[in-house]
């Protein structure tokens, strides 16, 4: 099936945050404010940490994914002219909903990150969290970021990271090689299932070293800045049994260490070359 009608499948029938916000109905206060609420205070509360939300007020920003709104919010609440494209139908809504109920009107699109409707040069930032490493072409995503974008421009995209625990040690040591699941699926296969969804559709989902990263912007026109590692939660550990509910237990700071040198993200700045 095509990749992009996949991913409109997966994330249309459980856009980010169904699993953390079971029962509530996205568009609601219930759903945007429990989803937010795990996103920023376990999920991802190193983000504004490594992408500075804070210096975006008045500049034009361009989110590439922007699912159900949530850093859609954290750019209006800074004051940044946003706008945002998504490859699912319903999202633009679900998002209009969301920041409805704290009075704020996003220009939100659904569009694609392989052919962004924009005029080149237009915006000061493009930022994408945790979506391009789903796109049948990344390197055509990167060029079309570099596009958009002014000369000097900043280019934010989190993906997910080759020489993470949770890649490496989780599902091709742990579940590939000691639990035999080599023999039903190949880890590519195996991957595809990580992304919860109630349409059981098996999206892209790739993984990159920061290198490989480093270099595929480096490509599509952009001079890197940095390149950071964060996120691990116990959840990623692999599931050992019975010590696996014991894994909960283990130091939140242990684990954000760890997560800097072998987390589930790869965070990478880079500027568009003038």
């Amino acid at each position: 099936m095509d990749g992009k009608l996949t991913a409109q499948k997966t994330w249309g029938s459980s856009p980010a945050g169904t699993t953390s916000a079971k029962g509530a109905e996205p568009g609601t206060r219930d759903f945007f404010e429990r989803a937010l609420k795990y996103r920023t205070e376990y999920e991802q509360p190193w983000l504004a940490d490594v992408v500075p939300f804070q210096d975006m007020s008045g500049k034009r920003v361009l989110e590439i994914g922007f699912g159900a709104g949530f850093d859609t919010y954290t750019f209006m609440r800074v004051g940044a002219d946003y706008s945002g494209i998504d490859i699912t139908p319903e999202n633009p809504e679900r998002a209009r909903k969301h920041m409805a109920l704290f009075g704020y009107s996003p220009n939100v699109q659904q569009g694609d990150a392989e052919k962004l409707p924009f005029e080149n040069g237009t915006f000061d930032t493009v930022y994408s969290n945790g979506v391009l490493h789903h796109v049948p072409s990344i390197e055509t995503a990167f060029a079309e970021a570099a596009r958009v974008l002014k000369p000097g421009g900043d280019f934010y995209v989190i993906l997910y990271h080759k020489n993470s625990v949770f890649y490496r040690v989780t599902l091709a040591i742990w579940y590939q090689i000691i639990h035999g699941g080599w023999r039903h699926e190949t880890l590519k296969e195996r991957l595809s299932r990580i992304e919860y969804n109630e349409a059981g559709e098996r999206p892209i989902v790739n993984v990159y070293s920061r290198s490989e990263v480093t270099k595929m912007l480096e490509d599509a026109d952009f001079e890197v800045q940095s390149t950071k590692v964060r996120k691990l939660v116990w959840e990623e550990l692999p599931s050992v049994w019975f010590i696996h509910r014991y894994f909960k237990h283990i130091p939140r700071g242990l684990l954000d260490t760890i997560g800097r040198a072998f987390g589930w993200y790869v965070i990478a700045h880079a500027k568009r070359r003038p």
